[in-house]
């Protein structure tokens, strides 16, 4: 896609003082409220100016290397890419680099608002802020790309649809209400399962449970769930209980005990032995870090 054909777009995205000459190394694929931007032939002349900002917010999604754009300030996990935040506004200025080992979007301030305050009413002020997204999300990014470039009759209708899934799957990922979609099962027992799982992981489920609501034998059912999931049943419940506490954990509404027992871990000691084991911290330094 010839920037050209987009330019007003991209000004209103990124900035009115943008030039097609910042764009020479960059390829743009651009629609309404949401814009990407790959590197092709080198580094983007707009983004290396000092104390430059955007009025829209900007989303820095890294892969493919070890030299990071940004350092990476929280854990990596296999099957997600680093990812990073600046508000609009923000006054900052990006390093160039001429190896395309990173994607830019840009999504336009009111309508990123809009969805962001389906989730939660308080809107932070991101300063570089890194979260984790699923590696899937470069597969919707490129057909996002392939759609915006090839001008198909009614493309308008399927780029208002990713933009918005896109634009939700960012905040959920912001959000750390993110998920890799490689382990949702395509066996329909299996798959039925693990949404069973998501709606009752606060009840007192046992592997006998779950084994007997796919209609198969514990072992077959063990078997069949590990190999289809890539984790074991209890492995993945637990799981399941610890995100569910995550997002407890960021409001105030409930007690460190009360969160346990909704999440359905038998006492408190199981669920601070569970959470410290993954995320390194008990479930009271997690909220006291995260309201910082």
């Amino acid at each position: 896609m010839e920037c050209i054909e987009n330019m007003e777009l991209i000004k209103k995205l990124v900035g009115k003082t943008i030039t097609e000459s910042n764009l020479k190394n960059v390829d743009c694929y651009v629609y309404d409220k949401f814009a990407l931007f790959i590197q092709a032939a080198g580094f983007c002349e707009f983004a290396i100016k000092k104390n430059h900002s955007h009025p829209s917010y900007m989303i820095i999604i890294e892969f493919g290397t070890d030299d990071f754009l940004i350092p990476p300030r929280i854990k990596l996990k296999k099957n997600y890419y680093l990812a990073s935040i600046l508000s609009p506004e923000i006054p900052h200025e990006d390093k160039g680099t001429d190896f395309p080992n990173y994607y830019t979007i840009m999504i336009d301030r009111e309508y990123f608002e809009q969805n962001f305050q389906m989730y939660q009413s308080e809107i932070p002020v991101y300063k570089g802020h890194q979260f984790l997204i699923c590696h899937d999300v470069l597969k919707m990014l490129h057909l996002f790309a392939f759609e915006s470039s090839k001008n198909m009759k009614n493309s308008d209708v399927t780029l208002e649809c990713q933009t918005k899934l896109l634009t939700h799957w960012i905040i959920r990922s912001l959000l750390e209400e993110n998920y890799d979609m490689r382990s949702v099962s395509s066996n329909e027992r299996i798959g039925r399962i693990q949404t069973y799982i998501e709606l009752h992981c606060g009840d007192n489920l046992t592997i006998y449970d779950l084994a007997n609501n796919a209609n198969m034998s514990v072992s077959n059912f063990n078997r069949l769930f590990t190999r289809e999931v890539g984790a074991s049943p209890k492995n993945y419940l637990t799981s399941v209980r610890l995100n569910k506490a995550l997002k407890l954990l960021r409001r105030n509404d409930f007690s460190v005990s009360e969160i346990a027992v909704q999440c359905g871990f038998s006492s408190l000691s199981h669920f601070s032995s569970a959470f410290k084991k993954v995320y390194d911290m008990s479930p009271s330094d997690y909220r006291e870090h995260y309201q910082k």
